[in-house]
Parts: structure tokens; C-alpha cells; sequence
């Protein structure tokens, strides 16, 4: 009796076991199941946000009347300033804004259209660094522009009363205002050849000294001791004393 007990405990036991495994293996898969559905959601709205077409900006005919340069104009950024150009809530930032849309049609390729915004902005004696930026640099596509025109169509060069005179004084303005790093960088390169010819002097003589000392013949630093040549010896005959006197005749009477 006892074991038959034993053996259904044993029975049931395992039956428990089996039936926790299956549980915590379903519990398992339905979390799996769930994280993939989670995934897949996630990546079916970065796939709607990114194939959404943006819808495009049009302008009111009202707004294009006011402003005849945006006219035409395609490029999404530009015309969505010209629609906060046109909202009446940012009346006070206007200026600001048809700066900003000035030097987007720079951007664009377009420094005519930029220029005489630009202009239009300072009539109405509006000034900042933007539109001065935006004012030199339509101004110098235009000229870069016309420069290339003039040589490479019409074969020809700056003519020397006209166009040359003003084109030296905006080089020569340009030069005066170059950045202090643009200046700092030029006078390294300017000075780099300098240093590198004086060092290579430099070298070049102490290679020559060098060389000399090396060729030099070793002085003998030695005494030598030279016998005193042999001095002929002459024999000297002593001279007849002449006696002192006054008779000059005195020794003839011997």
C-alpha cells in the first residue's frame, strides 16, 4: 500500500513538473512573441514616416504679390521662409527674414536675385553683417562671372582704363582685409624658404670648414736643432803700425 502511494506521488510530482515547464516555455514564447509584434510596429512606422511624401509648400497668391522674387521659386527651405515672411504673427522679424531668404538665393545660384533683394533691404536703410555678407559675396560671383565670360567667350582682357583700375582696388582691399589666421599662414610660408636657405648656408659652411680641416697637412711640432754651418777661418795679417808723427815720410827711411 505504501509504495503503490509512493508511486502516484512520484506520478504526480513529474506530471507537476511537466505541466510548469510547458507553462514557463508558453510564457516564454508569448513574451518572444510579443517583443517581435513590438518590433515589427516600430519599424512600420519608420517605414510610413520615411515613404510619407512631405507635403509641398505653396504660396498664397497674395504673399507672391508682395514679393515677386520668390515668383518661380521651387527650393522648399526658401519658400518656407518667405511663408513665415508672409504670416502676419512674425511682422517683427520681417527684415531678418528677407535676409535670410537672400542668402538662400545666393546659396541657389541666383546673386542677381540675392543682390537686389540685398539692395531692397537697404533702401529701407535695413543693415546688418548678414546682408553685408550677402551683399559682397552675390557681388563677387557676378563679377567672377563676368570675368569668365570675358575670357573664355569674348577672348579678352581686363581693358587697362576701364575695368582694371577698380578690379586693383578690390584685390588690394581684399589683401588689407584678410583674416589675421590667413595672414599668420602666409607669413609662415613666406618666411619657411628664407629659413631653410639660411640653414642650408649655414651647413654648407661648416661642410667647407670641415673639409678644409680634414685636407690640412699635420705640422710637425718637433724642434729640430740645425748644426751651425762651418765658417771659412781667415788669417789676418797684422797691419803695419803706422807711427804717429807729423812726417808722412817717416817709414820710407827704413
Amino acid at each position: 500500500m505504501t509504495r503503490h502511494i509512493l508511486k502516484k506521488a512520484i506520478v504526480v510530482s513529474i506530471l507537476c513538473v511537466a505541466i510548469s515547464g510547458f507553462a514557463y516555455a508558453e510564457e516564454q514564447d508569448a513574451k518572444l512573441a510579443d517583443q517581435e509584434s513590438k518590433q515589427v510596429d516600430q519599424e512600420t512606422n519608420l517605414t510610413d514616416k520615411k515613404t510619407k511624401p512631405v507635403k509641398p509648400i505653396k504660396l498664397k497668391r497674395k504673399c507672391i504679390k508682395q514679393n515677386p522674387l520668390v515668383e518661380g521659386q521651387t527650393d522648399q527651405e526658401l519658400l518656407q521662409i518667405y511663408q513665415q515672411v508672409c504670416d502676419k504673427s512674425n511682422a517683427s522679424q520681417v527684415n531678418d527674414l528677407l535676409a535670410q531668404a537672400a542668402k538662400r538665393m545666393y546659396e541657389l545660384k541666383q546673386p542677381m536675385k540675392a543682390l537686389t533683394l540685398a539692395n531692397q533691404l537697404n533702401e529701407k536703410n535695413v543693415q546688418g553683417a548678414l546682408l553685408t555678407d550677402v551683399t559682397f559675396l552675390a557681388s563677387v560671383e557676378m563679377a567672377n562671372n563676368a570675368l569668365q565670360q570675358m575670357r573664355s567667350q569674348e577672348v579678352r582682357y581686363l581693358s587697362k582704363d576701364l575695368t582694371y583700375p577698380p578690379a586693383k582696388e578690390l584685390s588690394e582691399n581684399i589683401r588689407m582685409a584678410m583674416p589675421a589666421s590667413v595672414i599668420a599662414a602666409k607669413k609662415v610660408v613666406e618666411e619657411a624658404p628664407k629659413k631653410e636657405v639660411r640653414s642650408t648656408s649655414t651647413a654648407n659652411r661648416r661642410t667647407v670648414s670641415q673639409a678644409r680641416t680634414r685636407t690640412a697637412p699635420p705640422r710637425n711640432t718637433a724642434t729640430q736643432t740645425t748644426a751651425p754651418a762651418n765658417r771659412p777661418t781667415t788669417t789676418t795679417t797684422p797691419s803695419a803700425v803706422r807711427p804717429t808723427g807729423t812726417n808722412p815720410f817717416a817709414s820710407l827711411k827704413k
